[in-house]
């Protein structure tokens, strides 16, 4: 395997493959069932380096006392290796984040899920026509002296190349790997 299909530049930040020919008809498709349109700065990430690992960090002063988070999986375009829409796929988990806990305590209409960690933290892109591009988060609290007290939903970033823009390598993380 290449390093080319391992990695990929993108303005500025390395995303982790494998990656997946990219497949206009996927977002077609996907912007089909959402009923609204993907933001051009997500589309053309997806065109050019959607793979499935961005391990960057996000500072998100509403998580105090956690400010530095990461949603580093990218959910991907398109079914997965079984030919389904499952679990870590964009459509996949449009489908499954409309029920369930989530569903019931954060307004989610017009919000795509794109990536998680595996804290079960969401990043979304929103695809209302008052916000469109703004990226928004939901981190859960850990009920443990010195973390998130209380869930957080809070916005992230006014578009897709603004958040990637705002990205860092946590030197917490980079010493532990």
């Amino acid at each position: 395997m290449s390093q080319e299909e391992l990695s990929r530049w993108y303005r500025g930040r390395l995303a982790g493959g494998p990656f997946r020919t990219f497949d206009p008809g996927e977002c077609t498709a996907l912007e089909r069932e959402l009923g609204l349109p993907l933001s051009p700065a997500y589309r053309s990430f997806l065109a050019a380096a959607g793979g499935e690992r961005l391990d960057y960090s996000v500072r998100l002063p509403a998580c105090e006392p956690e400010p530095i988070q990461s949603f580093d999986s990218l959910y991907q375009l398109g079914s997965d290796d079984a030919g389904e829409y499952g679990w870590g796929t964009l459509l996949g988990e449009y489908r499954r984040s409309r029920d369930g806990w989530l569903a019931e305590n954060v307004p989610l209409t017009g919000l795509l899920p794109i990536a998680g960690n595996g804290g079960s933290d969401v990043l979304f892109l929103d695809l209302n026509p008052a916000t469109h591009g703004q990226l928004h988060a939901f981190v859960h609290a850990i009920a443990w002296p010195g973390y998130l007290g209380d869930h957080v939903f809070t916005k992230v970033a006014y578009d897709f190349d603004a958040y990637l823009d705002s990205l860092f390598i946590d030197p917490d993380t980079a010493e532990d790997a």
